[in-house]
């Protein structure tokens, strides 16, 4: 029955349905698997229809699955956009802000949030660490801190941030090996490590992959920690932000002066339009506008 529904097990179905498991659905809503499955559940008793079939590799939509899917997600979106834009629409900044940043970011943003929660003990900070774009039109999160061109969808507002430079470097020990290129087109004679996923399209990153083969790669990660640590240990020569070019200079890495003519990458607040009276997201864009003008990060 109809009245039987409930908004929660929708949501929550959907989440399995748009990610194919109930591990990964729960990551993204803060649930354990067992939680997700009973809202599940629910779910297809409440409507007499299965949703899912379950095998190995995850959950397969059945064809009352993707209908749900399909007609359900855009109602979903507008119904957590209106939550969230109405629980943001505060006249003084309070309550929880929900930002998602890069994985990398957390060295990064650590203290200056910790500074901001000073400035602001009122607001709740929650953080998604992922390299994927998380939606803001869903209102998932109120604030995506983003690197690379500037957003340019018609319902975001994006405003600059810093420029983060992308610097290669490469240990000691694969020094004494192998020695270092001297130009941009010695690169396929060396071993690399290099980042995945949307790092691919940092600029300086691309312009290094046109050169080498996939067989000269040691190890790729999505995460420029990894990267650091493996140039570390000598696996090969590999290129991470300015977070890690501090600690580089610090360890005693050797820099490696590739003629990779590229600017640094620029880094993005961003938000939907339909929020920009919130005030807990303009007191955050404020906070990281001033701290970042007072203490820009190093791009050389």
């Amino acid at each position: 029955m109809l009245e039987n529904i409930r908004w929660d097990d929708i949501r929550i179905a959907l989440a399995v349905a748009q990610l194919g498991s109930l591990s990964r659905a729960g990551e993204l809503l803060g649930m354990n698997h067992s939680t997700v499955l009973r809202h599940v559940n629910q779910l297809e008793a409440s409507l007499n229809q299965k949703l899912f079939i379950r095998h190995q590799r995850g959950y397969r939509l059945t064809d009352a699955g993707r209908y749900l899917l399909e007609h359900g997600q855009p109602l979903a979106a507008s119904m957590q956009r209106l939550h969230s834009n109405l629980a943001a629409l505060d006249a003084s900044p309070g309550g929880t802000l929900r930002i998602s940043t890069a994985t990398d970011f957390s060295q990064f943003f650590a203290p200056l949030l910790r500074d901001f929660r000073h400035q602001h003990p009122q607001i709740r900070v929650q953080v998604l660490a992922t390299d994927e774009h998380v939606s803001l039109t869903s209102g998932d999160v109120h604030v995506a801190i983003r690197m690379g061109p500037q957003p340019q969808q018609s319902d975001l507002i994006a405003r600059p941030l810093a420029r983060v430079s992308i610097h290669f470097y490469a240990a000691a020990s694969y020094v004494r090996h192998y020695g270092l290129p001297t130009t941009l087109e010695q690169a396929a004679e060396h071993l690399w490590v290099l980042p995945t996923g949307n790092k691919r399209r940092i600029a300086e990153i691309r312009a290094v992959l046109q050169q080498v083969p996939e067989h000269r790669i040691a190890l790729s990660s999505n995460s420029f920690n990894d990267i650091y640590y493996a140039v570390r240990e000598g696996m090969g020569i590999g290129g991470f932000g300015s977070l890690q070019h501090q600690q580089a200079q610090h360890d005693g890495l050797t820099p490696v002066p590739l003629d990779v003519p590229c600017e640094p990458e620029p880094m993005w607040f961003v938000y939907h339009r339909e929020l920009k009276n919130s005030a807990r997201v303009k007191a955050l864009l404020e906070f990281l506008q001033s701290q970042l003008a007072a203490s820009p990060l190093p791009d050389d």
